[in-house]
């Protein structure tokens, strides 16, 4: 997969690229049987801005699934001169 480029403005109001993908990585979205499903981030660090490591919970009607990892490459430059400020790349899925 590519790298993903984005504007100050698509990051939507987050100041950190931590924050940004914890928003990203966080969702319930309605399901047409009535119930819910998302993700939960547990826990999550970017160190220095260059790497991305989240714990990621499915939830499924507000109970706590499986558990899983996303690993994602930041590159964070807020003086970019096309004013593209944050860009990340994920890793492919490893399922044992």
């Amino acid at each position: 997969m590519g790298w993903l480029y984005m504007p100050r403005a698509s990051l939507g109001g987050h100041a950190t690229a931590k924050s940004y993908l914890d928003a990203q990585c966080t969702y319930d979205r309605p399901q047409e049987d009535g119930g819910t499903q998302g993700l939960k981030v547990l826990a999550s660090a970017c160190p220095g801005n260059r790497v991305y490591y989240a714990a990621v919970q499915v939830m499924k009607n507000g109970i706590g699934g499986e558990v899983f990892a996303i690993v994602c490459l930041v590159r964070w430059n807020p003086r970019d001169k096309d004013g593209m400020i944050f860009g990340y790349k994920d890793s492919a899925p490893l399922r044992r």
